[in-house]
């Protein structure tokens, strides 16, 4: 059972989950238009590499050069508009270094992926750190009640060492 203080602890950090995931769902018009490009340059990066596949390796040189252009202009984007800008990084799975040795790749995968993207090359970070199921929270509050409890429990622990000395010298005191 969560005392007050308990609950209400876990009320806000339920609070904070709710307004964490409504923060979520309104991202900014620069993400927005990042996440349009990149899916865009993911697209067709893929229609090349499915031409790659079949053979038809002529249509698929084509078509690696456009992507190599959206990848490009999708790199200018995100340092011209996105990088330098705290509240926008923390939206990305990963800093965003656009130094020139740090430039991205011209493939889906060397780009930052939005926090909420379902990608499986998603690697977390941002505001996702935060976030947690209703269910860690109420984990969480019931842990804290029970190391609370468990603190309060060593301190209140007798010092039995004393106590045994003194009942041997009795027993012995009754001995004699």
């Amino acid at each position: 059972m969560l005392s007050t203080e308990g609950y209400a602890r876990y009320f806000d950090d339920y609070c904070e989950q709710e307004q964490l995931r409504e923060m979520l769902k309104d991202k900014p018009d620069e993400i927005i238009e990042y996440e349009r490009r990149l899916k865009a340059a993911t697209f067709a990066y893929n229609k090349a590499d499915n031409k790659s596949v079949k053979g038809q390796h002529k249509t698929a040189h084509k078509m690696f050069n456009y992507t190599d252009g959206l990848f490009e202009r999708l790199a200018e984007y995100l340092s011209e508009n996105i990088a330098g800008h705290g509240t926008l990084e923390t939206w990305f799975d990963r800093p965003l270094a656009t130094g020139a040795e740090d430039s991205f790749g011209l493939d889906p995968d060397s780009f930052p992926k939005i926090i909420t993207s379902r990608s499986l090359n998603n690697k977390g970070g941002g505001y996702l750190v935060n976030k947690r199921t209703i269910r860690e929270v109420k984990v969480d509050a019931v842990q804290r009640v029970l190391e609370e409890l468990t603190a309060l429990e060593q301190e209140t622990v007798v010092d039995t060492t004393d106590q045994m000395a003194r009942f041997k010298r009795l027993r012995k005191l009754s001995s004699d």
